[in-house]
C-alpha cells in the first residue's frame, strides 16, 4: 500500500509539473507607438509576476516567458507605462502580440529666440538715456506684444520691464537652470497631451478597419506598413488621412501579393 501510495503521489506531482510546464509559453511580438504603430527600440518588457525582463530590439521585437494571469508592464522613456494581464486574448495571439505605448508629448509649442549681446554691452545700452517712445534696443529682438508691455521705471527707464529681458541674469537662469527646464518640460507635456489624443481620434485601428475591412493582427501589420509620421498626422485633416489610408491599402495588397 505504501508503495502504491508513493507511486500515486509521484505521478500526481509529475502531472502537476507537466501541467505547469505546458502553461508556460513565449510571449513575443512588437512594441510599437500607439498612434503610428512604428517599432520602439529599448522598451522594457517586464513580467512582474516572474521577475523576467527583456528589452525590444531596433525593430521593436521582444520575446518573454509568461503564463496565464501574469502581469506584464511595458515602459519606455517619453511614453506612458502600459500594464496588461496575460488573458485569453493575449494567449491566442502570443506569437505575434503587439504592445502599444502612448507618447506623452509630440511637439513643442512655438518659442521665441532672443538675440542677445554680451552682458557688458547689454548693460551699457540699458544705461543710456533712451526716450520713452523707443523700445528697440540694438541687439535685442522683442515681439510686438513685449514692446507693448515695456514700462519705464525711472527717468532713465528700464524699457524692458515686464518682458523676459527685464533682468538678463534672471532671464538666463530661467532659460538654462535645471529646475526651470524641468518646469518647462512638465508644462509642455501637459499642454501637448491633447495633441496626442486628437491624433488618436483621427488615426486608429477602428478608422483603419472601416476603410480596409481588415481584422485581427492584419490591422497592426497594415498600420506598421503605413509608417505615417506624427507630423503627417498632425498636419492632415481627417479626410486626408482616410485618403492616405486608402492609397496605402492598395500598395499593401500589392506588396502582399508580390510576397506570397
Amino acid at each position: 500500500m505504501n508503495i502504491r501510495r508513493s507511486v500515486g503521489v509521484i505521478l500526481l506531482l509529475f502531472s502537476f509539473v507537466c501541467l505547469q510546464a505546458q502553461e508556460r509559453f513565449v510571449l513575443k511580438g512588437k512594441v510599437v507607438d500607439f498612434i503610428t504603430v512604428q517599432p520602439l527600440e529599448n522598451a522594457c518588457v517586464h513580467n512582474m509576476t516572474s521577475g523576467l525582463m527583456v528589452f525590444s530590439d531596433a525593430q521593436g521585437n521582444y520575446a518573454l516567458m509568461a503564463r496565464p494571469n501574469d502581469t506584464i508592464a511595458v515602459s519606455r522613456v517619453g511614453f506612458n507605462v502600459e500594464v496588461l494581464v496575460v488573458n485569453d486574448s493575449v494567449i491566442d495571439n502570443h506569437s505575434h502580440f503587439f504592445i502599444r505605448l502612448l507618447m506623452k508629448s509630440i511637439m513643442l509649442k512655438n518659442f521665441t529666440v532672443y538675440a542677445m549681446k554680451p552682458y557688458p554691452l547689454f548693460v551699457k545700452d540699458l544705461a543710456k538715456k533712451i526716450s520713452y517712445d523707443k523700445v528697440d534696443v540694438p541687439g535685442i529682438t522683442l515681439t510686438e506684444e513685449e514692446k507693448m508691455q515695456a514700462v519705464p521705471r525711472s527717468e532713465q527707464g528700464n524699457l524692458l520691464a515686464n518682458t523676459p529681458l527685464a533682468h538678463p541674469i534672471s532671464f538666463l537662469y530661467e532659460k538654462f537652470s535645471r529646475k526651470a527646464r524641468l518646469q518647462r518640460t512638465y508644462k509642455e507635456l501637459v499642454s501637448n497631451q491633447d495633441e496626442v489624443m486628437r491624433m488618436a481620434e483621427k488615426y486608429n485601428a477602428d478608422v483603419v478597419k472601416r476603410i480596409t475591412h481588415l481584422s485581427g493582427g492584419e490591422v497592426d501589420e497594415f498600420m506598421l506598413f503605413c509608417g505615417f509620421s506624427y507630423y503627417t498626422l498632425a498636419m492632415s485633416t481627417d479626410v486626408e488621412i482616410e485618403q492616405m489610408i486608402a492609397k496605402k491599402f492598395i500598395e499593401y495588397k500589392q506588396y502582399k501579393s508580390a510576397n506570397q
